[in-house]
């Protein structure tokens, strides 16, 4: 692709695609609002370890948010999904006409991109790779629980456009970002997006209230039966939704799921369990990493945004509401992450489950 593009947002992910589209020749502009972030990067450059125990050196030019100029011919957003709107109006005034605006982030926000930008100039890239932040200017790449997967084959990011099949600016894209890592066009992009937030709505909340790290709650048969219930849920709201999901990780089909959550069948819990041996030690979802950091979460923005769109659906949610509402109270300093948070999470669970 030609033009100027900019990476808005270069933590775990928005890192790596900054830096190695930089490195690889492209006219990159990093825009990074956390200060202490965008410090380090412009002094030191970029540091990403990687599985094999190398390490990566990249310098992406990086500027603050008030300092973007100039036109811009493809924006790739990979802020945290509650800043989409603040990063939005900092970009707007400077897209070309035939700009496009690129979603990495996790959860379904095209849904609000499009709107403002035009649907017909919206992606989204749904990442499958993991890779945790825990000090500015430092990226470790991670064996996630996405890719932990016994049989699929998957690519690190799928790209598809809003709405739509696959056309030249879905091409586009993942051209450009297989540099970053293997990447694949598809038609069908709310279905993917779905399918990750079956994960994301499982695990996220799952870890972060339990302050644990993926291995470790993979390892736990209460944490398991909280993901199980979870993905269930999701999958319920995914079908009123349109989107209905054909395998969860890669690995297991809805149904197996449904039985799972109904007690029927340890498909699911079996293999949840055998994926712990397959994620790196220090492995963390995003959002046990935000509470490790004392940030806010993308909790509303998983299990939260299932459970409102249930509503609009009548569709009970018990564990997506009680999970949402137990990671608020860690926000708030009401509550400190611990694996009781997950017997509380049950318990709250099937309780207003039995409610009439």
């Amino acid at each position: 692709m030609t033009g100027r593009l900019i990476v808005y947002g270069i933590g775990a992910i928005g890192g790596q695609v900054a830096g190695r589209l930089h490195s690889a020749g492209l006219e990159v502009t990093a825009v990074e609002p956390w200060d202490a972030q965008r410090e380090v990067v412009a002094r030191d450059g970029l540091r990403i370890a990687r599985l094999d125990g190398s390490v990566e050196h990249h310098r992406p030019p990086v500027i603050a948010p008030h300092a973007l100029e100039g036109r811009v011919d493809l924006c790739l957003l990979a802020v945290k999904s509650y800043d989409t709107e603040a990063a939005l109006r900092r970009v707007l005034p400077h897209l070309a006409p035939d700009a496009l605006v690129v979603s990495l982030q996790n959860s379904i926000n095209e849904e609000w991109i499009a709107p403002r930008v035009g649907a017909g100039r919206v992606l989204g890239g749904v990442v499958l790779v993991n890779a945790v932040l825990l000090e500015p200017g430092l990226i470790t790449v991670t064996a996630s629980v996405s890719r932990a997967t016994a049989g699929a084959q998957l690519p690190g990011v799928y790209v598809g456009e809003y709405l739509r099949p696959a056309g030249d600016n879905a091409r586009r894209v993942a051209q450009l970002l297989a540099t970053v890592w293997p990447a694949e066009s598809i038609d069908d992009l709310l279905h993917e997006r779905w399918t990750k937030m079956v994960t994301n709505s499982a695990l996220n909340p799952v870890s972060g209230l339990g302050g644990l790290a993926s291995a470790a709650m993979l390892s736990s048969a209460a944490a398991r039966r909280a993901i199980i219930a979870l993905a269930a849920e999701v999958l319920r709201v995914a079908a009123a939704e349109g989107h209905p999901v054909a395998r969860v990780m890669g690995d297991f089909s809805a149904e197996e799921v449904y039985a799972g959550a109904l007690g029927t069948s340890d498909v699911f819990d079996r293999g949840l369990a055998a994926r712990a041996a397959r994620v790196s030690a220090d492995a963390a979802t995003s959002l046990l990493q935000d509470v490790l950091r004392g940030r806010r979460t993308e909790v509303d923005y998983f299990s939260g945004l299932v459970a409102r769109k249930g509503r609009a659906h009548r569709i009970a949610t018990p564990w997506c509401d009680a999970a949402t509402a137990l990671v608020h109270e860690i926000e708030a300093g009401r509550r400190a992450p611990a694996a009781e948070n997950v017997a509380e999470l049950a318990r709250r669970a099937l309780s207003a489950a039995a409610l009439p």
